[in-house]
């Protein structure tokens, strides 16, 4: 009976797998990375938000504002820092004309709730209707960040969603760290391709700042510290007005964080949006992990049981092939082919991911942006 049972959960399990790998994911391995056609260079605001970032200021700052493109201001959002941010940023005034400072000041019982206040008063301020957005521990792949993401507002394209891959270190956190973000990008590029935007990440991003006001902001989810991004792009995107972008010109990379305490910390804060992602959206994402963990823990039991051996072990077999094939092919896209030899055991060991993160997909709460 209980051999009955497990093979039974364990089939759902795999064809949910089979379905998001071979089907939705596949879609994403399939395309080909597209050259924009050059158009007419649009004016860009880049805005960044800053607390505290004197030394990543310097060493990432110069090359955003050395992008080779005609057009653009980088509006820098100094958000009350106690460093020398406000120092580095007045130096760096004086050989760059189109950087723009917003000094943001407040009472001394402010409490800092995230980074929307900052970013939103940074948009409404810059001078042009296209916001490209960062952060300032960033550094672009290319000097023709910009202009390879502004090629993609054109026609019904609002937004663009860009990727943003963590440096390369040595040790085992940062293959998780790299690995977990290769499979986040997996996941809302491809739903994008099927018409299903649903997030983007905060550090590479474009998109038209009518947009913004048309919702009215940040206003519906001020209340939560993160989602400045992906609460966001739920609440504007669609499968006509939003593209994603692969152009390795266009990656955006920032360190990971070097411990496993502060990743926690950074991944809580993350997850917490999830919760107020459209219904539809948490239902997809809810049975690629419920598939993704019972393919696993299910399979793995049903093995040891020895229940129609022979049939489990081609079904789960044949489904990591799948699996291990697209996540290939979409990691040499992304530029991320160290990690394709520790696809299945950071595969496997994700499903502790989903235990040790439920109490802040389900309880936790984010006050802070740093």
């Amino acid at each position: 009976m209980v051999g009955l049972i497990l093979y039974y959960l364990f089939i759902i399990a795999a064809f949910f797998q089979i379905i998001y790998w071979g089907i939705i994911f596949a879609r994403l391995a399939v395309k080909p990375i597209e050259k924009k056609k050059d158009q007419e260079q649009i004016p860009i605001s880049v805005v960044i938000c800053a607390y505290n970032e004197t030394e990543n200021l310097k060493a990432h700052l110069p090359l955003i504002l050395e992008q080779n493109y005609p057009h653009f201001e980088v509006l820098l959002v100094n958000d009350a820092s106690s460093d020398d941010t406000s120092v580095v940023l007045s130096t760096f005034q004086q050989s760059y004309p189109h950087l723009k400072v917003l000094e943001l000041e407040y009472p001394e019982n402010h409490k800092r709730m995230g980074k929307k206040n900052p970013l939103s008063q940074g948009i409404q301020t810059c001078s042009h209707d296209i916001i490209l957005v960062t952060d300032a521990d960033c550094s672009p792949n290319s000097k023709y960040w910009i202009s390879n993401m502004a090629k993609t507002i054109q026609g019904s394209t609002q937004i663009g969603l860009g990727y943003g891959p963590y440096q390369q270190n040595p040790g085992f956190l940062n293959k998780f760290i790299k690995f977990e973000t290769i499979y986040t990008a997996i996941q809302y590029m491809s739903l994008s391709l099927w018409g299903q935007p649903y997030m983007g990440v905060g550090r590479n991003m474009i998109y038209k700042k009518e947009l913004f006001y048309k919702v009215g902001g940040f206003e519906k989810h001020r209340h939560i510290a993160s989602g400045d991004d992906d609460l966001f792009v739920n609440e504007i995107s669609n499968g006509q007005n939003t593209e994603i972008v692969l152009d390795p010109k266009t990656f955006m990379y920032s360190p990971a964080m070097d411990t496993w305490r502060k990743y926690y910390k950074q991944k809580s804060r993350h997850l917490t949006t999830g919760r107020h992602y459209q219904f539809k959206h948490q239902v997809l994402l809810g049975l690629l992990s419920l598939s993704h963990f019972g393919f696993y823990i299910f399979g793995i039991l049903l093995l040891i049981n020895g229940f129609s051996i022979v049939f489990a072990a081609t079904l789960f077999t044949s489904t990591l092939l799948l699996k291990t094939i697209v996540f290939a092919i979409i990691s040499h896209k992304l530029d991320e082919r160290r990690i394709i030899p520790y696809f299945l055991l950071l595969d496997v060991i994700y499903i502790l991911y989903y235990i040790a993160f439920t109490p802040a997909l389900a309880w936790g709460k984010t006050e802070k942006w740093k």
